[in-house]
């Protein structure tokens, strides 16, 4: 039975929702989410009952956040996005925390973006869109042991990759993380 538009069109808000813990940025999570959307429709011709309609259309929308942070990596913005600015909407933070926690949360995501494929497919997936060791291991064509393993050493590496990265104080600081410094 072929899949209507409308059960695609379903999977939206899940879908925003998980665009949106990737990139921390409300406007980029709908653009994505809709770019994926249309994709998924073009394609459904191509989607197997193997994994839910939901997490087919994750595994899209990653891939579509995963070629933004390429994008960005060859030609990093300098300036932060207006839509950062709009999106204050905690009268408990300042503006300023809003930012750096959206700074955060991008630079965050970027790093991912590091780890090998496999691993950032797993993590991303299961930790991002709350897909269960199944739906990962139908969607990316592995054993749920192997997606268990690619997410210990994805969550580790990315760990590494961090402390390589970033200043970390969890529990201490209002931001947790910050950029390290290099000397030159």
């Amino acid at each position: 039975m072929p899949l209507e538009e409308t059960d695609i069109l379903s999977c939206r808000p899940a879908i925003v929702a998980f665009v949106l813990k990737l990139v921390g940025n409300h406007a980029l999570a709908e653009d994505v989410a809709q770019e994926a959307l249309i994709r998924a429709i073009q394609k459904s011709a191509e989607f197997r009952s193997d994994s839910s309609l939901q997490s087919w259309v994750i595994a899209i929308a990653l891939n579509l956040v995963r070629d933004h942070f390429r994008k960005v990596a060859r030609h990093p913005e300098t300036t932060i996005e207006k839509s950062v600015l709009e999106a204050i909407p905690d009268v408990h933070e300042t503006s300023e925390q809003v930012i750096l926690k959206e700074e955060m949360s991008s630079c965050i995501a970027r790093l991912a973006g590091q780890l090998p494929r496999p691993q950032y497919d797993v993590v991303i997936l299961h930790d991002k869109a709350d897909l269960s060791h199944r739906e990962i291991a139908a969607q990316l064509n592995l054993s749920e042991a192997n997606s268990r393993v690619l997410l210990h050493r994805g969550r580790e590496a990315l760990r590494q990759i961090l402390k390589q990265n970033c200043v970390l104080s969890l529990g201490q600081d209002d931001i947790p993380c910050e950029p390290v410094t290099k000397n030159e």
